[in-house]
């Protein structure tokens, strides 16, 4: 767009648009906005009359976003703006009908334009009324912009303008009503549904203006709506949740109130999804005895209900764990009826509470009602699904009507056992025997190494000792070799076993012949290999005796872990 074009535009500067008459109609901007938007945009009504006047086309002409001037107008709350609009648009349309062959010579000069616009006039566009209903980019007229923005004084104007539209949803599932009801814009709902004579109402999900009246908890706004049309209530959403199921979720007293004030009925509705449940339930469930206390005053039968898994509201309490609730529930002289209620599965309250183990609430198992002996469609009491796991751990029978099935599972297992055969090894049996091959192999290097580099070192002078230890006649020295030798001897004994285990098919023979005794050897190896560690340190520090005796009872601690360790695999076997 040429830049003094733009800034008078924005600017307000009429005369220089007057100028440059004749190139309103082509100029643009990157986003296609025409000088008629700009001049909306920045509320210049003025300037508005003066493009209209010389390219009265440019009203129907959109941006790249799909927006004529009422939709910038409205977004912005530019309401002087709108009005010149929307009587630019009415003269339009007027202009049309009148043109006719008796008409005087001015009306004759124009025949030809308004022709051109016959086919616009027919979709409604050339009019007022077609110009407010237009839809931009997002699905959104000119109402959504004024409502999602917040402007009254547009919302007022444009609804009075056209309250025969409905404004239906923008391409999010949106209609105005909704927009306002969600924003808590009480002044706006209440000017919609006094103005327009059937507002659509709907919002995204299925949800209504109502349910989201409620689901931000808008006293207001749910009042107007309830008044405008009672009817709101029994309205679902995709999950068939109606506005009271919202109020129990998130425990809205006063919106409770509401509702059931206009009408009971509902409360006895079941959601489509989410088990069925009704109200009552989903209040339960989250431990809300407010809105629980609301609808049995209004609904006094409604703790009858039950879900879709067969669950009356104790149950429902007890498996979401909500302690206040069940004795909420007990303290009611109907509460006799529910606490042996079956579900689907045959579990009574009591069943769900001994399966959970997680909290305590003496009220319900001391109840005079209470059945201790019910059993559900797993022939269990609520006791066998107590202790259903120490039960299983002991191998023992869980209910007594399962002696038979119990057998038979028995008898299925060993065939299953035996199918599988006596010679399979268990994974992590093999896994250990790994974990040991390699220890033993680590000492075995170790020792190896150590008999050839003996601590003090060989004779290197000429004569007969040449080349023998020099620490050979110390008596710490000959328990060093000796205990090396030791090491290394039953470290490669437990290699050799270890290697011959591979060629053992029989369990039994594996684990006794082989991996037991290859434990033992690998004991006595660190034994071994820590004494050598020992008494080679000793008789090098010898000359030093309390460094020597200090590295001795340092050392001495470690044969405690051995013995423990000894002891306890010794237990074990």
């Amino acid at each position: 767009m040429d830049p003094g074009l733009y800034r008078a535009a924005m600017y307000g500067r009429v005369g220089f648009l007057q100028e440059n008459r004749h190139i309103l109609e082509a100029q643009l901007t990157p986003n296609r906005n025409t000088t008629l938007h700009i001049a909306a945009m920045f509320g210049n009504t003025d300037c508005v009359n003066e493009i209209l006047r010389h390219c009265p086309s440019l009203l129907s002409r959109v941006n790249i976003k799909g927006d004529t001037a009422f939709h910038i107008a409205a977004r912005e709350g530019h309401s002087f703006v709108l009005r010149a609009l929307i009587e630019h648009a009415k003269a339009r349309g007027n202009f049309a009908a009148a043109s006719n062959p008796r008409h005087t010579g001015l009306v004759h000069a124009y025949v030809n334009y308004v022709k051109a616009q016959e086919e616009e006039l027919e979709k409604g566009f050339g009019s007022a009324k077609g110009m407010l209903r237009m839809t931009n980019g997002d699905g959104n007229t000119a109402l959504h912009e004024a409502v999602q923005h917040c402007h009254l004084d547009v919302v007022k104007l444009l609804a009075r303008e056209d309250p025969e539209f409905s404004h239906p949803a923008n391409d999010w599932d949106e209609t105005p009503l909704y927009l306002a009801t969600e924003k808590g814009l009480v002044s706006f709902v209440c000017e919609i549904l006094k103005t327009c004579t059937s507002p659509s109402y709907g919002g995204p999900g299925g949800r209504t203006a109502l349910h989201a009246a409620v689901i931000f908890n808008f006293q207001g706004c749910t009042k107007a709506l309830l008044d405008w049309k009672p009817s709101l209530t029994k309205e679902v959403d995709m999950y068939g949740w109606t506005p009271l199921h919202f109020a129990a979720r998130f425990g809205f007293v006063p919106r409770t109130v509401q509702l059931l004030t206009t009408d009971t009925g509902v409360a006895y509705i079941a959601a489509s999804e989410n088990e069925m449940n009704a109200a009552l339930h989903i209040s339960a469930s989250q431990g809300h005895i407010g809105v629980m206390k609301v609808h049995l005053s209004q609904c006094p039968d409604c703790w009858e209900m039950i879900n879709g898994r067969g669950q009356n509201i104790l149950h429902i309490a007890v498996e979401h764990e909500r302690k206040e609730v069940i004795q909420f529930i007990l303290k009611n002289t109907w509460a006799r009826y529910l606490i042996n209620q079956k579900d689907v599965g045959g579990n009574t309250p009591l069943h769900l509470y001994a399966a959970s183990n997680n909290f305590v609430v003496p009220e319900l198992t001391k109840h005079h009602r209470l059945d201790l002996m019910s059993f559900n469609k797993e022939n269990m009491t609520a006791l066998d699904a107590f202790i259903e796991e120490e039960l299983q751990s002991v191998r023992a029978i869980s209910g007594h009507r399962n002696i038979i099935s119990e057998d038979n599972a028995k008898l299925l297992k060993i065939k299953e056992s035996r199918a599988k055969g006596k010679k399979e090894l268990p994974a992590d049996i093999r896994k250990v025997a790994d974990t040991h091959l390699i220890v033993a192999a680590l000492i075995a290097t170790v020792t190896f190494a150590a008999g050839f580099t003996l601590p003090g070192g060989f004779d290197g002078n000429n004569g007969p000792n040449q080349g023998m230890a020099v620490l050979v006649r110390k008596a710490a020295f000959g328990a060093f070799v000796i205990t090396d030798v030791v090491a290394m001897l039953s470290s490669a004994a437990a290699v050799f076993l270890y290697f011959m285990a591979s060629f053992e098919d029989d369990k039994r023979k594996l684990i006794d012949e082989h991996y037991v005794p290859t434990l033992f050897l690998i004991l006595i190896a660190m034994i071994a290999t820590m004494l050598a560690f020992i008494t080679g340190l000793y008789v090098v520090l010898a000359p030093s005796p309390h460094l020597a005796i200090t590295v001795c009872v340092m050392g001495g601690f470690s044969f405690l872990i051995f013995y423990k360790v000894i002891y306890k695999v010794l237990r074990s076997l």
